[in-house]
């Protein structure tokens, strides 16, 4: 879900960061769709949803929808902007054409990016109307991962992407931040999870309240602690906020405890490492680096997630993203990273980047959002 959660009150802002990266991609039961939509069985077990106005304009806008966790039943994607609009009907209404699709719960930008082109092969295919002249991709979170990777490598068939919050230098440098995160909390706050970040029970997550728990009461317990974990991982925080520090601590752990395991089975092992990594920027990084936990990454696996995803930065169309300064799940270094990237390859007259100076995982207004696309279709339709 494309939802504005402004930093709430201190009395209910640690119950909310339980759950603050799950709301952002899962509401548990899909939208009421327009009378224009049609959704479609695909040979893949998934379902594509197709959207046609009655005076279309020949563009088709797609949605790829954000992580959700792999403990979930697999539904299709929650179309709801933040200001409570469908977006179907708000590009319809714009004479745009619409598609998305469901795909595999977890991990999946492999499977989402076959997902979203069957979607728009049996929109093609439809008989009621000629195929799209032009094809936008939009995607969110994970799924702006798929966006990237569709812009990058078929620009033939898509045409320019929106990329809202994500994590656009790429999942290995994700899977890494995400990783360290797990690493260095778990050298500042020992003893809360009785196991390692890539040795996590099945059953884990089934005790994620209590040691939500737990990590409250050890952060509150010890601020100073709390210090030397945002100074060396250089998680995000909200200063007027306090409470945003144990926000982006569950954040980051959220995806170990419960998509670590998803991650190994689908990349074929396990893609995160720090045998070479050197910690810095705490009081003593000589004990640091001494005392953290070293994890030795699988080969395959890190080739996997290089292929799904670590955009390249040639672009040929135009890429626009819109992403949180303070954002505790993706950090917007991933921004500046990309931007390096696409000016190495010579790139950059086709990217546009807006920040947002607001703490929060995909923290936008519907404003923002669709003032980024409009933005996508000048450059991409002129």
């Amino acid at each position: 879900m494309l939802k504005f959660s402004p930093p709430p009150g201190a009395r209910h802002a640690l119950r909310w960061a339980a759950v603050a990266l799950l709301v952002t991609t899962y509401t548990g039961a899909a939208n009421a769709l327009p009378t224009e939509c049609v959704t479609t069985p695909t040979a893949r077990g998934y379902e594509a949803i197709t959207c046609t106005p009655a005076i279309w304009n020949g563009v088709l806008v797609t949605y790829t929808h954000g992580y959700v966790a792999p403990q979930l039943p697999m539904t299709a994607p929650d179309l709801t902007l933040p200001d409570g609009q469908d977006m179907p009907s708000v590009f319809l209404a714009q004479h745009f054409a619409f598609a998305t699709t469901s795909f595999k719960n977890g991990y999946a930008v492999e499977q989402a990016a076959a997902a979203i082109n069957d979607a728009v092969d049996i929109f093609n295919a439809e008989p009621s109307h000629p195929p799209a002249a032009k094809v936008l991709a939009m995607g969110l979170s994970l799924g702006a991962s798929v966006t990237t990777m569709l812009v990058e490598k078929q620009p033939k068939r898509y045409h320019g992407g929106l990329s809202l919050c994500g994590p656009v230098a790429g999942m290995p440098y994700e899977v890494k931040y995400l990783g360290d995160f797990r690493t260095v909390f778990d050298y500042y706050f020992p003893g809360i999870f009785p196991f390692g970040v890539v040795d996590v029970p099945a059953t884990a997550f089934l005790a994620w309240n209590g040691y939500v728990g737990m990590v409250v009461s050890e952060m509150s317990a010890h601020p100073e602690a709390v210090g030397q974990l945002f100074a060396v991982t250089g998680g995000a925080y909200d200063p007027n906020y306090p409470q945003t520090f144990a926000q982006t601590a569950l954040a980051g752990l959220f995806f170990d405890i419960f998509g670590m395991n998803d991650i190994i089975a689908t990349a074929g092992g396990n893609p995160y490492g720090n045998m070479h990594t050197q910690y810095s920027g705490s009081a003593d990084d000589v004990a640091l680096n001494a005392g953290v936990a070293r994890i030795r990454s699988d080969h395959a696996a890190r080739r996997y997630v290089r292929k799904y995803y670590e955009p390249e930065g040639e672009l040929r169309r135009p890429m626009v993203t819109l992403h949180n300064l303070q954002d505790p799940a993706v950090p917007y270094r991933h921004e500046i990273i990309y931007a390096m990237k696409v000016a190495k390859e010579g790139s950059s007259k086709w990217l546009t980047q807006i920040p947002v100076d607001r703490y929060g995982h995909c923290a936008f207004t519907s404003e923002e959002i669709l003032g980024a696309f409009n933005t996508l279709a000048q450059q991409a339709l002129q």
